[in-house]
């Protein structure tokens, strides 16, 4: 790389923290990489590395001072002018920043921790104004938005927008719906481009007149793809077009007209046309990839498009319409690994909250384990793995391997980053926790579930303030997304601000009468000293029990509210026995915090596999 040969000839090497430090002039050498001020990008040889804003300012700051100490109060100032942020967010800004710069191997490590002062950058800094190098090239991270989208050098940030169902029969929304899906699934494998995950473009959906610029540059992506679908009997019609951000300019359009068997063929050739007219250079494997049919037959492709669609309602009947679409998707065709990922999926949702786990995730884990069988490859299949292996069989290291596999094979795929994330989380292993969790939102800005995720984890971490600010910000995307609702009352309950946690279980629980709900209620009525009406969840918690699933862990919660330790236990140990998944959140729950002592709760723990220290547990103890 001319970069690299051009800092090799440089014979005046300026030592880090001396000389100019004008703003946008340097460019900086350390190890294997190479840190352009002005170009804000990071490169690792010929890679560009992909720092957020925040991210890269926080790394100028450390290497412009590289060998001396940096506080943390400096870091907050310079990074954050005049504006209050938690000194978590640093936290998770040199979380990101270290496992960036773990690309350059071996056991190096440039970042310091100077224990409660801030950290130090340990690598030897080269340092040369921009002047020396300005006729040097260098590759660029992702552009923004007001940069050519077709030039070959750059990746490029794509969104999908979801394909309108302009048919006369609303019964058609999931081929719209799922032609979209299918498309940025297939998209999302590619280096050259970072494409937008369906939770965020499908917020869209609800927009009448869609305006590719102005969505465009609120998703920060470089092009947009529109498109129309309208079925006409065993025909279809599809309209596609492919639009710059920057100047509105259509980059590429096509009217295909073709019967419904063909579906998967223009899917394959809308996606071509984008990659070609991006100029996005694939490798082998990724063309491979890119044209790969996970089945040939038409009809279990529309089955699973079906199944997909009903998934995303997460709701008990939509989970069980979803499972009975991938299973037909699978009778027409037996080799239909993504339609056994899909069956995977939905088991594991159903499992805990609407069916016993010991009945779901035997299930969940045939499906996965056969979509592996027939390609293990399959990102998906392995995210699904490992949710069973960490929720159902609490075996962590091999969830964590398939976790990590997911992550390998589809670094793109937000749901796998979350998952592991989430490994990391139920562990107390908060830093790693951090780092996942940004990284999906990265890829998944607009989704409800995901800022839920990084609220969830300043919530058991205790830092119920900043969960607070998190979870607003989920809800202002989606007022109804009932998990954050849930995830408010239960830090109001940890606030002691009960009158609004009770409120807000009342509240979904007209939506969803899931028990995980009710025993959130019960529990903040016992909390609240209202004994009478706690118990009488307590009741009817039992009485749907005699009926239908109800985990032991949603009843101990309530008796641990009430002051019966005794009782609690009982429910925990019952819990245990039924493999509920509540059980793989003992380690972190707040819930717990009062019988973390009890030599009894030690126990659970270590049988659960999770009796490990966690950062909290000493001051949550005391």
């Amino acid at each position: 790389m001319k970069v690299l040969r051009e800092f090799q000839k440089i014979s005046k090497r300026t030592p880090a923290g001396e000389g100019t430090t004008s703003s946008g002039r340097m460019v900086y050498k350390f190890g294997p990489f190479v840190l352009d001020q002005r170009e804000r990008v990071l490169l690792y040889g010929e890679e560009s590395v992909s720092l957020t804003p925040k991210v890269f300012d926080t790394l100028v700051v450390l290497v412009e001072s590289a060998g001396h100490l940096v506080t943390k109060e400096r870091l907050l100032e310079e990074v954050w002018p005049a504006t209050f942020v938690e000194e978590a967010n640093l936290s998770v800004n040199i979380a990101v920043l270290r496992k960036a710069l773990g690309k350059g191997g071996g056991k190096r490590q440039y970042i310091e921790t100077i224990s409660k002062r801030g950290y130090r950058f340990a690598a030897n800094v080269i340092k040369v104004e921009r002047e020396s190098i300005e006729s040097v090239e260098l590759a660029t991270q992702p552009s923004p938005p007001n940069s050519s989208a077709g030039d070959s050098r750059r990746a490029n940030f794509l969104a999908v927008l979801p394909f309108e169902n302009v048919s006369a029969d609303p019964n058609f929304e999931y081929l719209s719906e799922g032609l979209t899906e299918s498309i940025i699934n297939g998209l999302s494998h590619l280096k050259n481009l970072r494409v937008s995950a369906r939770n965020t473009v499908f917020r869209y959906m609800a927009v009448k007149r869609i305006d590719p610029q102005e969505i465009g540059k609120e998703l920060g992506v470089h092009s947009i793809v529109t498109g129309r679908v309208l079925q006409l009997g065993d025909r279809v019609i599809i309209s596609a077009e492919l639009v710059d951000v920057t100047n509105g300019w259509q980059l590429w359009g096509e009217q295909y007209h073709r019967s419904l068997s063909d579906i998967l063929g223009i899917q394959e050739e809308i996606s071509q046309a984008i990659c070609s007219r991006l100029k996005a250079r694939l490798t082998r494997e990724e063309k491979e990839r890119l044209g790969k049919y996970y089945t040939e037959d038409p009809e279990a492709y529309h089955l699973y498009l079906k199944g997909r669609y009903h998934w995303n309602k997460y709701a008990e009947q939509g989970l069980r319409k979803a499972i009975d679409y991938f299973s037909q998707a699978i009778e027409v065709d037996p080799t239909y690994a993504l339609a056994y990922a899909g069956l995977a999926d939905s088991y594991y949702r159903l499992s805990n909250v609407y069916a016993p786990v010991t009945e779901a995730m035997p299930k969940a884990k045939a499906a996965a384990l056969k979509a592996l069988e027939i390609d293990d490859t399959l990102a998906e299949a392995h995210a699904a793995l490992g949710l069973v292996h960490m929720s159902y069989e609490w075996d962590w290291p091999a969830a964590e391997a398939d976790f990590t596999r997911a992550v390998a094979l589809k670094p793109n795929y937000a749901i796998a980053h979350q998952r592991l994330g989430l490994f990391f989380l139920l562990q107390g292993r908060f830093d790693k926790a951090f780092v996942e969790m940004q990284v999906a939102v990265e890829l998944d800005p607009l989704s409800p579930q995901l800022c839920q995720s990084i609220a969830a984890t300043f919530f058991l971490m205790r830092d119920y303030d900043q969960a607070l600010k998190e979870i607003q910000k989920g809800l202002e995307m989606d007022g109804n997304y009932y998990p954050a609702l849930y995830l408010l009352g239960r830090i109001y309950a940890q606030q002691g601000n009960l009158t609004e946690a009770i409120a807000i279980f009342q509240r979904i629980l007209t939506i969803d009468d899931a028990p995980i709900l009710q025993s959130a209620l019960g529990r903040a009525l016992a909390l609240a000293g209202q004994l009478s009406s706690a118990r009488d969840v307590l009741e009817d918690l039992e009485q749907r029990s005699r009926k239908r699933y109800v985990s032991g862990a949603h009843k101990a919660v309530i008796h641990l509210a009430l002051g019966d330790k005794n009782r609690s236990f009982e429910c925990l140990e019952e819990a245990l026995s039924n493999r509920c998944e509540m059980m793989t959140w003992l380690k972190v729950d707040p819930a717990y915090d009062t019988i973390r002592q009890d030599l009894r709760f030690t126990k659970l723990l270590r049988r659960v596999g999770l009796d490990r220290e966690c950062q909290f547990q000493k001051s949550a103890a005391s």
